[in-house]
């Protein structure tokens, strides 16, 4: 994701959780609206580290991209600020210290998720290459009995 559209995830994210303080939504309702806004900050700060690349048909430099790159970064990192004083103004530092840890649980559960996913479709591209060997060996066989039985029919007759 370019860092622009990353910057627009992590502004929904910041005012989703303004509108949720301000309607007094649950603390546990908003746990999803932070991880949002931490994860748009955590993706833009790896972007702004990486080394800026541009294609061919790009219109703009390695310093327009970088500068882009950084100046969302420093506002999704401004709006994260914004958003965990909002947050500890309303509830208290208590609960914010309480949804940090269901933001990292939600997280280390979509990982152990994405984890078991991964593990599940390389044992089926296995399975299916197992099958596919099995197979290859079965025709293989099967035409060499059939060789063998024309040559033994041709020599009877």
């Amino acid at each position: 994701m370019d860092p622009l559209t990353l910057l627009a995830a992590a502004q929904a994210a910041y005012g989703a959780i303004q509108a949720g303080i301000a309607a007094g939504k649950e603390i546990q309702g908003m746990a999803a609206d932070l991880s949002d806004l931490w994860g748009s900050v955590a993706k833009l700060t790896h972007i702004a580290a990486d080394k800026p690349s541009t294609n061919v048909f790009s219109k703009k430099s390695a310093e327009q991209i970088a500068m882009e790159s950084y100046a969302a970064k420093a506002e999704a990192q401004d709006l994260a600020m914004k958003a965990k004083n909002l947050f500890v103004g309303r509830f208290g530092l208590a609960a914010w210290d309480q949804v940090q840890k269901e933001v990292i649980e939600i997280r280390k559960e979509i990982e152990r998720q994405k984890h078991i996913e991964e593990r599940e479709a390389a044992a089926r591209a296995e399975e299916i290459r197992e099958v596919a060997v099995v197979g290859f060996i079965v025709l293989v066989l099967l035409g060499i009995m059939l060789l063998v039985g024309i040559i033994l029919s041709e020599g009877k007759v």
